[in-house]
């Protein structure tokens, strides 16, 4: 079966039961939603990923009920983070049967600049359609037509509010979570302490996994063309001037957000309504806020509209339900009231204990064997700087 052909729903089934077959902890996944029975979508995604965000708070505000596979996507001890697996990859692929492969790194994720990645989260499965949806923007907007009620994207605002995602999209999100500003580190301590040197142990899992579809054309590519993105990030995110030119970025960004709301006389960013770029623009700053980012805006006089604009968004339900509250979303930060506090580590700390692989931290994944950490490759600095 290639990645390019039409899925019947035995093959569908298939990937997906293979996919599932290691997916077995109930705490984790679990059907999220109202109703009863199979629910049509099933969502591979992870706590912690920005982009996860972005299509579980879409299926809140929809009302929408899903699968909820919540996947451990970062390297520990012997483990072998669950999007790295073969079978999460065949079912991948078989959403971006003509995409090209992402290979340099921008700091961003976007797909429609970076290229594909064929080992990240998330993805969506529709068994009605029988289809699978990849890229979190695509699958936003899959979501929005599949499901009833308002829509997030209303007819005849498809421009502006595309115009608004795609700001959002091309921020180097990624890069102020994974790097450090040469001057001032600002992020969380547990973050910058598990954080550190990360990517060469992606490589090492991702070389494990090569080692085990030798005869896979398809994976081989696949795995080849996410350690090279891999090399280039573990060298984009230790170069000075790239994380100083990254945190200007960002206030450039939160500038933007404050412009674009003094456009109109509206509570949503786009006017009256709430779209989707109001869940965009909201993720994108509550991890920005998470992140220590906040002091862009802690001046109240230079950026009167964001304040209170910030206020009305993190309110919002959906955003609460799919980012915000959402268990395991964000470790412990001093910068955000939700997550400061003893009671924030706890909380963290009771939730890694339910949802962690522990045996294959410790005893590593069956029949696969890690090589040896090896130091990045010395053209992945060129290669991530020249982006």
């Amino acid at each position: 079966m290639s990645t390019g052909s039409k899925l019947t729903k035995t093959e569908l089934q298939a990937l997906v039961d293979a996919t599932n077959s290691y997916l077995t902890n109930a705490y984790t996944n679990k059907v999220i939603g109202p109703g009863s029975g199979k629910p049509r979508f099933e969502l591979y995604h992870a706590d912690l990923s920005l982009c996860s965000y972005k299509v579980r708070t879409v299926m809140a505000e929809k009302g929408a009920t899903y699968f909820s596979h919540a996947l451990h996507i970062m390297p520990a001890g012997k483990f072998v983070p669950h999007n790295y697996r073969p079978e999460y990859v065949r079912l991948r692929l078989q959403g971006a049967p003509d995409q090209k492969f992402v290979g340099g790194y921008t700091g961003a994720s976007s797909v429609q600049s970076e290229g594909f990645d064929p080992c990240v989260v998330p993805t969506l499965v529709d068994h009605e359609e029988v289809k699978v949806v990849v890229d979190s923007r695509t699958i936003c907007e899959h979501i929005d037509r599949a499901v009833g009620g308002t829509p997030l994207i209303p007819e005849g605002m498809e421009e502006v509010i595309d115009a608004q995602i795609r700001l959002v999209d091309e921020v180097p999100h990624v890069a102020a979570l994974y790097g450090a500003h040469p001057d001032d580190d600002f992020r969380p301590i547990g973050l910058r302490k598990n954080i550190a040197g990360v990517h060469v142990k992606k490589i090492r899992a991702l070389n494990a996994m090569i080692e085990q579809v030798k005869d896979d054309p398809a994976l081989l590519e696949a795995y080849r063309a996410k350690i090279s993105k891999e090399a280039s990030a573990g060298a984009f995110v230790i170069d000075a001037d790239g994380m100083r030119t990254t945190h200007l970025k960002m206030a450039e960004h939160v500038d933007t957000l404050e412009a674009q709301l003094a456009t109109h006389d509206g509570d949503w960013v786009c006017g009256d309504d709430f779209t989707m770029a109001d869940i965009m623009w909201a993720l994108s700053m509550y991890r920005l806020d998470w992140l220590g980012f906040g002091r862009l805006w802690a001046d109240k006089s230079k950026r009167p509209r964001l304040i209170g604009y910030l206020d009305r968004v993190f309110a919002r339900p959906s955003v609460r339900a799919g980012c915000i509250e959402w268990r395991g979303a964000h470790a412990p930060s001093p910068h955000v009231a939700e997550y400061s506090g003893a009671g924030a580590a706890a909380n963290f700390f009771a939730h890694s204990a339910r949802s962690l692989p522990l045996k294959e931290i410790f005893l590593g994944v069956p029949n696969v064997t890690l090589p040896p950490l090896e130091p990045l490759p010395p053209q992945a600095s060129q290669k991530a700087l020249s982006q």
